[in-house]
């Protein structure tokens, strides 16, 4: 399923006065002594159904949470070297012993 289609979109793009024509000032007008021009461009537009899914993956980093899986990761792999290490020293003393 495609998130989206290429269409052709007019956008409005900024120019001189000399360079914006009747209809380009009928479609795009000026603004703040600002003139535009008429043009279009190839776009990737999302379907509507597709919105909510692009939203949703669109959130930024959350530090808090890396943050508190990192912690419990490294915890967890301390903790199990710390258990390895005294089994370790177990069967060291068992191996003296026998």
């Amino acid at each position: 399923m495609a998130a989206g289609t290429v269409q052709t979109v007019l956008t409005c793009v900024p120019v001189s006065s000399d360079q914006s024509s009747g209809i380009d000032q009928q479609v795009c007008p000026a603004a703040g002594g600002q003139y535009f021009h008429l043009q279009s461009q190839q776009a990737y537009v999302l379907a509507p159904e597709s919105a909510g899914y692009i939203d949703s993956i669109a959130q930024p980093f959350d530090y808090t949470l890396a943050a508190g899986f990192w912690g419990v990761a490294f915890t967890t792999v301390v903790a199990l070297w710390l258990v390895s290490y005294s089994a370790g020293a177990v069967i060291n003393l068992v191996k003296r012993v026998a």
